[in-house]
């Protein structure tokens, strides 16, 4: 009977470690979207292989709370996680997304943008207005690679 109980107990301590190790890994993907230094979608570098942040948006997409995940990060989000974020609720609430874009305010700083191979410093204004015409959400509709 007691080693019943510690096999038990032991199965319960186990489950609640796992379940917060998935729970670190949905924080870390939304932490380091609301971080990114850069926007990149579509294939990047020699490789043509998918960015972290569009990788980590996908993540955060997939979840049922994506909306209140994306609305919560972003007050604390650089640029370029704030245009992450935008193309996130965009694609997943499009109320919040409007809200979020009201209440936005529009730095003149530049950010960096890749594309394909190459790298370069846009406007955020004008890279907000690609966002708001839906020039990156065809994106989030193709297979990772």
């Amino acid at each position: 009977m007691k080693t019943l109980i510690a096999v038990l107990i032991a199965g319960i301590v186990l489950s609640e470690l796992s379940n917060s190790g998935a729970t670190s890994s949905e924080n870390s993907s939304i932490r380091e979207l609301a971080a990114a230094k850069s926007l990149a979608f579509g294939g990047v570098g020699v490789a043509g292989l998918m960015s972290e942040g569009e990788r980590n948006l996908r993540s955060v997409l997939e979840r049922p709370d994506a909306s209140q995940q994306l609305q919560a990060a972003l007050a604390q989000a650089t640029p370029a996680g704030k245009l992450y974020i935008l193309v996130g609720l965009r694609r997943c609430d499009h109320a919040a997304y409007q809200k979020a874009l009201d209440s936005l305010r529009r730095p003149n700083d530049d950010i960096q943008v890749v594309r394909g191979c190459m790298v370069s410093k846009e406007p955020f204004r004008q890279v907000l207005s690609q966002v708001q015409d839906g020039r990156f959400d065809d994106y989030l509709s193709r297979p990772p690679r």
